[in-house]
């Protein structure tokens, strides 16, 4: 046992993707007081996570430069920095900076400037140190939190902040692990080098019809494939592209609570026909509902909350959550080709076929007949899974649960918090002192609690919760032999 003098305050961060790093860099920047922040995350660069890890410069960021500013105060920061950082990079691909569609990870690169650039103005004492692992245990105990890393490391925090942003969702059926060897097989739709394998294939199947299927298309094209795409989508929807247009104008002030899922589609598909007739672009209603879904989501009951996920939630994301204009043109030109098809259904099963291709069972939507579809390999692009109760290879979140520091939200996405002070809710139903939680955790409290505008909203809030916590002068670290 030792004890080593350390600043009077100490934050724990779990993730050290988007989420993570936008707490430290706000938390940095606002602390005037000795502070130690360490940030727990086995990815060695801060701030990339899975959705600007991706080294693919097809890869781009599904809004323009001006939607991705990190400080809120210069909305074109991220356009300026993009200037003079893309000629860097070696990528220049765009006429306007403000409406530039960036590679994500040029992205990720500007998370990590700007976290730099906060440690060099940092107040003495206000110290960043990054952990190279994952937590696997906290422990509560005398107004404070130990962390458990591994065999070997505990640590102690005054307050703990959980924001391990994004898990892979698995698909609804076994994978036979010889199909995961030979590369027939990818759990990971941004793997350069299995990618690289498939480009001289002829079919490929992709599970699942969101951005991630949208990667992967590109992906694969930039490598020069000339196969065809079997898409496999519950729905049979795929996101639409993206047009740069203005709001419409406001419709949704006089919808208040309680708000049904009915008035609101309502509303909605009255201000579509008003643009479609117009002669008006139809996604311009969609900007005008955007600023109302947090008052909407907070004035709706569960039931309708329910219901909104069981029967629009997919429609919004789709129309929400758009293709890049560079990605969308890929893959209009792909469906104009005739070598995408696309199947409304679910997949129950695969298996190696003799010929050594893939038979793939999908049980067609509306009907109780399974067709077989065969393919050279199998992608899964299903997206993310928000149920931590399904979420495998992390041991930390069971823990949480069986402890019951924290609980499912009500929608059982992600867990319980307090939407005005992003503490999370634990089975006794009380708001915890010391844990807080950010990003995607928060998907059914907050709904679109991922995007840059809500992560940056919460990083503000946390902060003084943060800035504020503990009163202790040493902190006790112990070694396991």
């Amino acid at each position: 046992m030792s004890h080593v003098f350390i600043p009077r305050r100490s934050v724990a961060i779990i993730g050290g993707g988007m989420s993570g790093t936008l707490a430290a860099i706000r938390l940095i920047r606002q602390a005037r007081t000795p502070l130690l922040i360490r940030i727990f995350d086995p990815n060695p660069e801060l701030g990339r996570g899975v959705a600007y890890g991706t080294a693919d410069f097809s890869h781009r960021l599904n809004g323009p430069a001006k939607a991705f500013s990190l400080r809120p105060e210069n909305p074109n920061h991220f356009a300026d920095w993009l200037q003079v950082r893309a000629n860097r990079s070696g990528w220049d691909d765009f006429d306007d900076k403000l409406l530039a569609f960036a590679p994500r990870w040029l992205y990720g690169d500007y998370i990590r400037e700007e976290l730099a650039e906060a440690l060099n103005a940092a107040a003495s004492g206000v110290e960043l140190e990054h952990i190279l692992a994952r937590v696997d245990d906290i422990a509560q105990e005398q107004g404070r939190v130990r962390l458990r890393v591994d065999a070997h490391r505990e640590f102690i925090a005054d307050h703990v902040l959980l924001a391990p942003g994004v898990f892979k969702a698995q698909p609804g059926f076994a994978i036979a692990q010889s199909l995961l060897d030979d590369g027939r097989y990818l759990s990971d739709p941004w793997d350069p080098d299995a990618l690289d394998k498939l480009k001289s294939v002829a079919d490929v199947l992709l599970v699942g019809s969101s951005l991630t299927m949208i990667d992967a298309v590109v992906s694969l094209e930039a490598r020069g494939y000339q196969g065809n795409y079997h898409i496999v989508s519950r729905r049979g929807l795929v996101p639409v592209g993206r047009n740069e247009a203005q709001a419409w104008p406001e419709f949704l002030t006089d919808v208040v609570a309680p708000v049904s899922v009915r008035s609101v589609l309502r509303a909605v598909r009255t201000q579509i026909d008003k643009a479609n007739a117009a002669g008006e672009d139809w996604q311009r209603v969609v900007l005008a509902v955007r600023p109302h879904l947090s008052r909407l989501w907070h004035g709706a009951s569960l039931a309708e909350r329910q219901r909104f996920m069981r029967h629009v939630r997919a429609y919004w994301d789709m129309f929400l959550h758009r293709v890049p204009p560079p990605s969308a043109k890929v893959f209009d030109a792909v469906r104009a080709s005739g070598r995408l098809f696309l199947h409304t259904g679910t997949p129950t099963a695969v298996h190696g076929a003799g010929d050594g291709r893939l038979d793939v069972s999908v049980r067609l939507r509306g009907k109780s007949a399974t067709t077989v579809l065969r393919s050279d390999a199998l992608i899964n692009c299903t997206g993310f899974e928000y149920v931590w109760k399904r979420v495998s290879g992390q041991p930390l979140l069971a823990r949480l649960l069986e402890k019951g520091y924290v609980r499912p939200s009500a929608l059982g996405l992600g867990i319980d918090a307090d939407p005005q002070t992003l503490a999370v809710i634990g089975v006794d139903g009380n708001a915890s002192e010391n844990i807080s939680t950010m990003g995607l955790p928060l998907r059914g409290v907050l709904f679109e609690s991922g995007t840059i505008a809500e992560l940056l909203r919460q990083a503000v809030l946390l902060a003084p919760l943060l800035d504020a916590a503990g009163q202790y002068v040493a902190e006790e670290e112990r070694d396991a032999a």
